[in-house]
């Protein structure tokens, strides 16, 4: 009887819910299905004779997940692997997606839409293009922004907070040149490696104190805070670099500091810098990931204050909370007819 392979090609429409369960019917290790489920395409089960391959196959596809027989031996390199983030783009879809997303992360909808308003909105580690496709058929596109980057050759941002002096020694030799450690032993150390991150973390020991996130999930915002000596050339500059119309100039030009583009990737930000500042701005900026946010609720009817766990009257300001957090409350509290502003610092 010949023998053949069995190979994992994908998640699929299933979840760890599933994998679970194969990993149960074939009394294999959990970690050994999860991983080849979400590290796909992956060989399962080596030398299975073919008839018995087929009929698990259907089991297999039968879970939602996606598999195939091959000739015995035929084991695919493995793929590279992604980190995958999320954002939330639309509210009013917010319970659709948290409902589908926990369905995939194998979580509960609310976990899955905690997990989608906790910036930089990671939603799983090192899985496969193959699960990242298939996250993205699951979305609604139109709902749900994805990011998703190799963590091997990703660069790294660093954030430290009340550091001991024994670990801010540890620390200091990564500080760019300029960089300098707070008196209440915070610092943020951008641009590093996988490697030299992972060293950092495992000689700090301190996961209460460091936290290290892939630089592509994180976003910036520009603020200038110089503006051009001729207003005229620096109207026309700033409705080309940033869309602002002319005759909006002069009132930002009186209320310097001002941001005048939100959610710019690292990448981007040091070209962008660049192009005002060869237009004669002064610009800079401003991790806005982490930026909290809190609300002025105006007037609201009761059961929507009720509804979103407020028990004061309007007018009144909220808690500070995440930005994607803060977009998704106002969303609902002005669906139910409230009055909502951004609170201004």
């Amino acid at each position: 009887m010949s023998r053949t392979d069995i190979l994992m090609l994908g998640v699929g429409s299933g979840s760890p819910g599933a994998a679970a369960a194969l990993a149960r019917a074939l009394e294999l290790p959990i970690e050994t299905v999860v991983d080849a489920v979400y590290r796909a395409p992956a060989r399962l089960l080596g030398g299975v004779p073919a008839e018995d391959a087929e009929r698990l196959v259907e089991i297999i596809t039968g879970l939602g997940l996606e598999a195939a027989v091959k000739p015995a031996g035929h084991a695919p390199p493995r793929a590279p692997l992604l980190d995958i983030a999320g954002e939330l783009i639309e509210p009013s879809r917010a319970d659709e997606v948290a409902a589908i997303l926990g369905g995939f992360l194998g979580t509960t909808p609310a976990a899955a839409l905690e997990a989608l308003l906790t910036p930089p909105g990671i939603l799983l580690g090192n899985v496969s293009a193959a699960t990242y496709t298939a996250l993205k058929r699951a979305l609604p596109g139109d709902a749900v922004s994805l990011i998703a980057a190799d963590p091997t050759s990703s660069r790294y941002a660093l954030f430290a907070s009340r550091l001991t002096p024994l670990q801010a020694g540890v620390l200091r030799p990564y500080l760019p040149a300029g960089g300098k450690l707070e008196a209440d032993g915070s610092a943020t150390v951008f641009d590093l490696s996988r490697e030299t991150a992972d060293a950092i973390w495992r000689r700090m020991k301190a996961p209460e104190a460091v936290r290290i996130f892939n630089q592509a999930f994180l976003r910036f915002t520009i603020l200038l805070n110089a503006m051009p000596d001729d207003a005229v050339a620096g109207a026309a500059a700033l409705e080309a670099l940033a869309g602002v119309p002319t005759q909006d100039y002069p009132r930002l030009a009186a209320v310097l500091p001002v941001p005048v583009q939100a959610d710019v990737c690292f990448t981007e930000v040091p070209a962008r810098l660049a192009a005002y500042v060869e237009a004669g701005f002064g610009a800079t900026a401003e991790l806005s990931t982490f930026a909290g946010v809190a609300l002025d609720v105006m007037n609201a009817p009761t059961e929507a204050l009720a509804a979103a766990g407020f028990g004061a009257q309007p007018p009144f300001r909220t808690a500070v909370m995440s930005r994607p957090r803060a977009r998704l409350m106002r969303a609902r509290l002005e669906a139910a007819g409230a009055e909502v502003l951004e609170a201004v610092p």
